[in-house]
C-alpha cells in the first residue's frame, strides 16, 4: 500500500519536529519546509495526501502571510486535499482570508497544542477511524482516540489516561473498563515508553503497575515504582492510581503515606467499579460558584478565592464572564488585550496574555496544568468561559428561575410560579459586577440584567395579584421602579392592585405621580391604557381585579 504523505508547512524547527514526530508515530510519511519557496519546490516533486500550514512564516515579521499563499495554491491545484492550519494565533485578517481561501479547514492553536485532537483530525481527514499504529495488534481493539463529535468541540479537554503495564492479560483488561469512560488512553509496556508517551502528549491521570519486571527484587527496586518517584517528581500534577498484584502491607502503608496516589488498587480485587471510581476521583473537575451580582466573588469547592495573584487575572474572568451572559461568544485576544492594556502595543500585549490567561486557570484550578483548564478554554475564536456542570452561577440561575416561573405563570399555576420568582429576586444582590460601574465593557450587560429583574419583580407581582395578595403586589410593583421609574405598566398595575385593595386614594394619587413624572421627563401624558384606567377608578367603575393589563 502506498505510504500517505503529508506537507508540514511551518518555519519553526521545534514545531516541525513536534508536528512531524506525531504524523510519523502514527505510520504517515511527513515532508516539512520552512518558506513558500520550499512548499512550491516540495509540491512540484511529490504529491501530498494532507497539507499542515502556519499562515505565518516568519517570526520576526508580523506581516509574513506567507503560509496563506501556500494553502491558496493547494486550493487552487488540489482543493480535495485536506487542509489543517496550525497557529500561534488567530489574527482578523488571517480569519477572514482562511474563510475565503478554504472554507471549514480546521484551525488547531499551538498554546493550546493537543496532540490527541490533532491525530484523530488526521484520521477524520483522511477517512480512517483513527486507530493507533503504533500500538501493539493485540491491543487494536481496544485503543480509543477522540471521535469526530469530540473534535467539533475541541476545545473542550477530554481526560486522557496513559496505562503503564507490562502484562497482555492486565492490559486487556483495564483497557475494557477504559472503554467504557469515554475517556481517551494510550499503554505503555515499561518505563521507557510511558516516558515515551508523555513526551509526545500530556496525560490527566496514570494506570500505574508498581512491578514491570520479572524478578525478586523489593517492589520499592522496580520500574514501576521508580517511574512512579519520577512521576511525582516532574509531573506533579498527573493523577496516579495504583494498580499491583505484589504489593505487602507494609508497601501499600508506606505507599499512601509518602506519595499522593489518589487510589491503590490490589490486582487480586480487582473490579471494574473500583478503577471507575477511582479514574472519577482522579478526574473530578471543582466546583465552582460565581457570584456577579453585586460584589463579585467566587468560590472553589466551598473555599471563597479572597485574593488574587495578579489583578488583570480577575479581570480576565469578569471579562469572559460579561460576554458569556450577553451571547455566549469567545472573546478575541485581540480584545482581552485591548481591555487589559489599552495603552500597551500589540507585540507586548501578545506577551503578556497567555501568562495572564494561565494565572486566570491556575486560580480557578491548582490541580492542573493550565492548558488543561476546564473552564477558561481556547477556540478559534478568542478565550472563553465553559459552563461546565460544576459552575454554579448566579446569573445563570437566576434566569433558570425567571425562566421557569414565567412558563408556570403562562399555565396559571400562580403559587408554583411565586415560589421559583421569589428565589430569582433573593439571587439579585445587587447590579451586575456593581464595583467595576467605571469600566464601559460591563455597562450594557449591568442595564440587560436590571432589565431582566424587573421583568421578574413584574411576573411576580402579577402571581401575588392572582392569588389575592395585593400587599406582596404593590411591594413587588414598588420595589420595580425603585429599580426603573419609567415603567408605566407598572404604575398601571399598582393603581390596579391598591384599587382592588379597597384604595382608591391611593391608586389616583399613583397616577398623578406618574404624569407628573412623564410630563417633565417627557412632555407627554401617559398611554391611553393608564387613562382609561384612571377614568375607571376616578368613577368607581368595577375593574377585573384577576386580570392585569
Amino acid at each position: 500500500m502506498t505510504q500517505t504523505n503529508i506537507l508540514v508547512v511551518e518555519d519553526r524547527a521545534d514545531w516541525q519536529d513536534i508536528v512531524c514526530s506525531t504524523i510519523l508515530a502514527e505510520g504517515y510519511g511527513a515532508k516539512a519546509v520552512f518558506s513558500y519557496e520550499e512548499a512550491m519546490k516540495a509540491m512540484q516533486e511529490n504529491k501530498f495526501d494532507m497539507a499542515i500550514i502556519d499562515p505565518v512564516l516568519d517570526i520576526e515579521n508580523r506581516f509574513n502571510r506567507d503560509g496563506l499563499g501556500v494553502l491558496q495554491k493547494i486550493s487552487e491545484a488540489q482543493p480535495k486535499t485536506p487542509i489543517v492550519v496550525i497557529t500561534g494565533s488567530l489574527t482578523h485578517d488571517i480569519k477572514t482570508s482562511l474563510e475565503h481561501l478554504c472554507p471549514g479547514a480546521p484551525v488547531l492553536f499551538k498554546e493550546s497544542w493537543n496532540a490527541l485532537e490533532f491525530v484523530s483530525l488526521m484520521h477524520q481527514l483522511m477517512g480512517e477511524q483513527g486507530e493507533a499504529k503504533n500500538q501493539s495488534p493485540k491491543m487494536d481493539a481496544f485503543q480509543k482516540t477522540a471521535s469526530a463529535s469530540t473534535l467539533l468541540d475541541s476545545t473542550i479537554n477530554y481526560p486522557r489516561v496513559l496505562l503503564v503495564e507490562n502484562n497482555d492479560s492486565w492490559q486487556e483488561i483495564v483497557a475494557g473498563v477504559l472503554g467504557e469512560t469515554g475517556y481517551f488512553w494510550r499503554i505503555a509496556r515499561s518505563a521507557q515508553e510511558a516516558l515515551q508517551e508523555l513526551e509526545k502528549e500530556s496525560f490527566h491521570v496514570v494506570v500505574l503497575d508498581l512491578k514491570l519486571q520479572q524478578n525478586s527484587l523489593p517492589l520499592r527496586s522496580n520500574e514501576g515504582w521508580l517511574l512512579l518517584d519520577h512521576f511525582v517528581e516532574t509531573y506533579p500534577k498527573v493523577k496516579i492510581i495504583v494498580l499491583s498484584g505484589r504489593a505487602t502491607p507494609n508497601d501499600v502503608a508506606y505507599l499512601l503515606t509518602h506519595y499522593p496516589v489518589v487510589r491503590f488498587i490490589e490486582k487480586q480485587h480487582f473490579t471494574a467499579q473500583a478503577l471507575q471510581e477511582a479514574l472519577a476521583q482522579a478526574t473530578q473537575v471543582p466546583e465552582l460558584r460565581i457570584q456577579t451580582f453585586g460584589q463579585f466573588r467566587l468560590w472553589r469547592n466551598g473555599h471563597a478565592l479572597e485574593m488574587w495573584e495578579v489583578p488583570e487575572a480577575e479581570t480576565v474572568i469578569k471579562l469572559l464572564l460579561t460576554r458569556r451572559v450577553r451571547d455566549g461568544r469567545a472573546v478575541a485576544a485581540d480584545e482581552l488585550m485591548a481591555r487589559l492594556w489599552p495603552n500597551s502595543d500589540e507585540s507586548s500585549g501578545r506577551k503578556k496574555l497567555l501568562p495572564i490567561i494561565n494565572v486566570a486557570r491556575h486560580t480557578l484550578e491548582p490541580d492542573v496544568e493550565p492548558k488543561d483548564s476546564n473552564f477558561i478554554l481556547r477556540s478559534a475564536n478568542g478565550y472563553l468561559f465553559y459552563l461546565h456542570e460544576r459552575v454554579n452561577w448566579d446569573v445563570m440561575a437566576f434566569r433558570e428561575h425567571l425562566k421557569i416561573g414565567q412558563q408556570l405563570a403562562q399555565e396559571e399555576r400562580w403559587a408554583e410560579a411565586t415560589v421559583k420568582l421569589e428565589i430569582g429576586q433573593s439571587m439579585y444582590r445587587g447590579d451586575f459586577l456593581t464595583a467595576d460601574r467605571a469600566i464601559d465593557w460591563a455597562n450594557d450587560v449591568r442595564r440587560e440584567i436590571a432589565a431582566e429583574f424587573c421583568n421578574l419583580m413584574v411576573e411576580l407581582a402579577d402571581a401575588y395579584a392572582a392569588q389575592g395578595q395585593y400587599t406582596q403586589a404593590i411591594k413587588a410593583c414598588e420595589t420595580t421602579l425603585r429599580k426603573d421609574p419609567l415603567l408605566e405598566k407598572v404604575y398601571r398595575r399598582l393603581m390596579h392592585f391598591y384599587y382592588c385593595q379597597g384604595d382608591k386614594a391611593q391608586a389616583l394619587k399613583v397616577y398623578r405621580n406618574c404624569i407628573k413624572l412623564f410630563e417633565e421627563l417627557f412632555g407627554e401624558s401617559p398611554t391611553p391604557a393608564t387613562r382609561q384606567l384612571y377614568q375607571a377608578i376616578s368613577n368607581n367603575e368595577p375593574i377585573d381585579c384577576h386580570g392585569i393589563s
